[in-house]
């Protein structure tokens, strides 16, 4: 039961901020957005279809662990690119 509990808790806080991470990416940031696109630079929402393919995987018997891994790939991204960017 605890491990049904993180997993739907794990699914949902992943792809919160996956979700708005990667929209404000691809909406092009703060006043990068020059165009009438609502998402001028679509490849920034590729996390997004990375994390729905783990969440669904996540909530399959065989393919629970390797789904949590999958759907926290996109977050780990996110996280390694703040702190390159960071440090650079």
């Amino acid at each position: 039961m605890g491990f049904q509990i993180y997993r739907v808790f794990h699914v949902l806080v992943t792809g919160i901020i996956v979700i708005l991470i990667s929209t404000f990416f691809a909406s092009g940031g703060i006043g990068e957005n020059f165009t009438d696109n609502p998402f001028p630079d679509p490849l920034w929402l590729t996390p997004i279809v990375v994390w729905v393919i783990g969440a669904v995987l996540s909530f399959m018997k065989r393919t629970v662990k390797i789904g949590l891994l999958i759907s926290a790939l996109p977050l780990l991204f996110y996280i390694v690119l703040f702190v390159v960017a960071y440090y650079s």
